[in-house]
């Protein structure tokens, strides 16, 4: 197990203590629910963060190790924020609406009284609000996604742009240095510099920094793709709303850690390839195609027709039914395409037709009824009813979004710890042998960390895991010092 894993799996799931002895007893007696719910959130990607280490300025297997946590951390913050806003999205869609289970509730109630008494006029009228809320529901969930899209969007066409910027200016500071060293001119200004870009490159893309013998650095991704090598790589996205310049390459599908690599994944679309590509099953991956894919499926549930081997759908249901009087609506209780425009017809909504109260039944049977298959991307469902599929369409982004809080309150922790561990080691080789041995203070007090995390093991009550992750950690720790 690597340092970051070994950080990570003792990291996962803690949440930040009260200081001080008293503390640390309150919360081992408190049970592990109560102390996480107690936590403070996790920051934002705008907020402070755990303090960051020079990547440039470490050197062989720890300059590795802070490179990975700092770009998992990075990814991590980015995916939280954005998955954090869809679960928002669909916990209400905004203006005071429902949220898309609820809505669709509703509806169902609004039948279900329709049924019991059919010719009912406040029944009718109750029919088309609630049917106006969700469609009105619907629609503002699709119209949040594809503002969602836009964001996306312009953030990629930003990274994409930083990075290539950055690349650039690595490069030029490299000339110098392998310019000056050959010299015998100090290099150590230009370094500085040069420091201070790769460890944003590192952050937005995860990559790995190889030293050459004339002082120069080369810049890969960990799959491999050139970012720096004697030459920068510059980079374009579909998902950017700019034009490509000549000569980019895709940085879709080659830059995938780090913050840059974590907005990629998320506004990718496989589904426009030639050929199509299937979902990607990674929860923080193509959520906008799962997002729009999703909600079509919903509204299908109003406009669509019915399938073979499955009940009848809502608009069957409904235009099967002869009408019983004039002003009955004879069809077409919804009208629309899709998400985008699904609405209730707008001769009910304006009054001058009337819900036909004697389909009332049907269509609550048809709303009610189970055994029915649902194919959205990344959800897939058999044997549901049309509410019970938009309920878990809605839960499904929650959950979502509290797993990506949880990894990133993970990697905040595991960033802090390495920040914390690379400081100590770059000032134990900075002050040398002698520090060493008067326990001077950039030491690390091995014996510190143990009690910190066995703090956090008595109150989270998980000692098998947490030992276990102790023991690999601590040892990773003492290789790296080594």
């Amino acid at each position: 197990m690597g340092l970051f894993d070994a950080i990570a799996s003792a990291a996962s799931g803690f949440r930040s203590l009260p200081s001080g002895g008293q503390g640390v007893a309150d919360a081992a007696q408190r049970p592990p629910d109560a102390v996480a719910a107690a936590a403070p959130p996790a920051p934002s990607p705008g907020a402070d963060t755990p303090p960051a280490v020079a990547v440039g300025a470490l050197s062989g297997r720890l300059r590795t190790q802070v490179g990975d946590i700092a770009a998992r951390q990075g990814g991590a913050a980015v995916r939280d924020a954005y998955l954090r806003d869809v679960g928002a999205l669909f916990a209400s869609a905004g203006g005071g609406a429902p949220d898309l289970g609820s809505a669709y509730d509703a509806f169902v109630q609004a039948w279900r009284g329709l049924a019991a008494d059919p010719q009912n006029p406040a029944g009718q009228r109750a029919v088309v609000n609630q049917g106006d809320v969700l469609a009105t529901t619907v629609r503002g969930l699709a119209g949040g996604v594809e503002q969602l899209s836009g964001r996306l969007g312009d953030a990629v066409a930003a990274g994409v742009a930083d990075l290539n910027a950055a690349l650039d200016a690595i490069n030029q500071e490299n000339r110098a240095i392998v310019s000056q060293a050959a010299l015998k001119r100090p290099t150590g200004e230009a370094e500085a510099r040069r420091d201070a870009l790769v460890a944003k490159v590192v952050d937005l893309t995860g990559a790995q920094v190889f030293s050459r013998e004339n002082k120069g650095i080369a810049l890969f991704t960990a799959g491999g793709q050139p970012l720096l090598d004697q030459r920068p790589t510059c980079f374009t996205s579909a998902a950017s709303p700019q034009p490509a310049p000549a000569g980019a390459v895709d940085a879709d599908g080659r830059v995938t850690d780090g913050r840059l690599g974590a907005l990629l994944r998320l506004a990718a679309d496989g589904s426009r390839r030639n050929p199509p590509q299937r979902p990607d099953g990674d929860s923080g991956a193509e959520v906008v195609r799962k997002l729009r894919s999703q909600l079509d499926v919903v509204a299908g549930t109003l406009l669509g027709r019915t399938r073979a081997n499955q009940p009848a759908s809502f608009a069957d249901a409904y235009d099967s039914t002869m009408a019983s009087a004039p002003s009955d609506l004879v069809s077409g209780f919804f009208v629309g395409a899709n998400r985008l425009d699904v609405a209730v017809n707008p001769e009910l909504l304006d009054g001058s037709r009337t819900v036909k109260g004697v389909a009332a039944r049907a269509v609550t049977a048809s709303l009610t009824a189970g055994g029915r298959q649902f194919a959205g991307d990344a959800v897939t469902v058999s044997g549901a009813s049309s509410p019970a599929f938009a309920a878990l369409v809605a839960g499904f982004w929650s959950h979502t979004a509290d797993a990506a809080h949880r990894d990133s309150q993970a990697a905040d922790a595991a960033k802090g710890l390495m920040a914390d561990a690379a400081k100590g080691l770059m000032a134990d080789a900075a002050t040398g042998p002698a520090a060493d041995a008067g326990g001077g203070a950039g030491v690390i007090d091995l014996q510190a960390e143990v009690g910190k995390l066995q703090t956090l093991q008595i109150a989270f009550g998980a000692t098998g895991r947490i030992a276990h992750s102790l023991d690999e950690f601590l040892g990773v720790l003492d290789q790296v010092a080594a």
